[in-house]
């Protein structure tokens, strides 16, 4: 039997009732599946409570139906920006993630974009090479 550190209730230690965790001893997580499925609102606002109210985050996520970079509809995560903590919109995962390995710095970004673009012999890049 393991005790749930979020809801106190005692359950049999078992993949049924506790979600497996790689490093944890027992190799079960603390809290039951049942805290765990419900910890995160469903608007999955976590760590932006103190930046945006519940209401303006369900606004967005009602206007936002795709990837505001890439157009895809899997489910969007909340993008913030670093620096000030401002909420900037929804994001697919993997833009979100890019952003965040880029340091969020557009030159960066415009970095890797020349990158690649000289890489694939784009005409892009011929025009750009030529207008330099």
């Amino acid at each position: 039997m393991l005790n749930c550190t979020r809801c106190k209730k005692q359950k049999p230690a078992t993949s049924e009732f506790f979600p497996p965790h790689n490093k944890k001893r027992n190799g079960f997580d603390s809290w039951c599946r049942e805290c765990r499925s419900s910890y995160r609102s469903e608007i999955n606002r976590g760590a932006f409570r103190s930046v945006i109210s519940d209401e303006h985050l369900k606004e967005i996520k009602k206007s936002t139906l795709e990837c505001v970079i890439c157009g895809s509809s899997e489910p969007l995560v909340v993008d913030h920006d670093h620096a000030s903590g401002k909420i900037r919109g929804l994001l697919c995962n993997h833009c979100n993630r890019g952003l965040g390995h880029f340091r969020d710095d557009p030159q960066l970004l415009e970095f890797a974009r020349q990158y690649l673009l000289a890489s694939a012999d784009d005409p892009e890049w011929v025009a750009y090479k030529e207008s330099a």
